[in-house]
């Protein structure tokens, strides 16, 4: 298997990330010892949201650059390759449901733990995406009526509570308060020093793991009533914390989830890495 990487350069506008794509895939195939001229398709995981139907990039929050681009179109000019785009987070979920965690199951839910929280829904192995492209946005269930105002205009969001931002963010405001002794300090906090906190034994540090936790199996919780899957795999940099994050997750999905679903529904680490896209996207194309 070839690769290319590349950092994206956001800061160069819309035609040098467009254009560094396309490289990428050239690479790619001459490192895998394939003419690009031989490839049957070239499938592409995308921040979104956007309109995986037409190719094009709406509104990624962190690539304002890219709002509106045609990309499917704008690649298939340059590569003269038949392109199809996708959500990255529903990609990492194909891969997953295809070759890793998932792959012995039909109903399938991965969730990515990472500056946000994203997803998506595998169902008789068919990758759901709604009217418009955008089903499976677990990010945006509400977990806190009262809660923060998020991004995508709702309330309390999911998002807000158990992305590693959102923790890293409402340990600092707790820190503010008068009260919890810790370890921590506010100058380089990250969910890695939290979890070491945790680790080695700072009752406040392992709180708030116990709390973010918490608030992901609520959001479990729904996500399994709506979607009906026998497993989710969890995802992303905050996953890697293990049990921290796994126990109280599971624990609460157990309290609350309905009778009859809640003793069958596995909740598991996701397998595949960074590859889970990459392989999510390949599949999209032989699809």
């Amino acid at each position: 298997m070839g690769r290319g990487r590349k950092p994206t350069p956001v800061a160069d506008g819309a035609d040098a990330v467009v254009r560094t794509i396309a490289d990428c895939a050239r690479e790619a195939a001459e490192q895998g010892g394939v003419a690009l001229a031989d490839v049957g398709g070239i499938g592409i995981g995308s921040p979104g949201p956007l309109d995986p139907y037409e190719g094009v990039i709406i509104s990624p929050e962190n690539m304002p650059c890219m709002h509106g681009v045609r990309l499917k179109e704008r690649l298939e000019e340059s590569l003269s390759r038949s392109v199809r785009v996708d959500n990255d987070a529903n990609m990492a979920a194909f891969g997953e449901q295809w070759l890793g965690a998932g792959r012995e199951v039909d109903h399938f839910l991965c969730v990515t733990l990472g500056t946000g929280v994203g997803g998506g829904w595998v169902s008789d192995g068919r990758l759901m995406h709604g009217f418009n492209g955008n089903a499976a946005e677990v990010g945006h269930v509400t977990v806190d009526h009262e809660g923060p105002r998020c991004p995508c205009n709702n309330y309390g969001c999911l998002e807000m509570y158990a992305s590693a931002t959102a923790m890293v963010r409402r340990t600092a405001e707790r820190m503010e308060a008068p009260g919890p002794k810790t370890s921590l300090t506010r100058e380089g906090l990250t969910t890695r020093a939290i979890f070491d906190a945790a680790e080695s034994g700072d009752a406040f540090a392992q709180e708030m793991f116990e709390e973010t936790g918490r608030f992901l199996g609520i959001g479990i919780v729904t996500l399994v009533n709506v979607t009906n899957v026998e497993m989710v795999a969890l995802a992303g940099g905050l996953a890697a914390a293990g049990d921290r994050i796994f126990e109280p997750t599971r624990r609460t999905f157990m309290d609350r989830g309905t009778i009859g679903v809640r003793e069958h529904l596995r909740i598991v680490p996701a397998a595949l890495g960074d590859d889970a896209g990459l392989l999510g996207a390949a599949r999209l194309v032989a699809a």
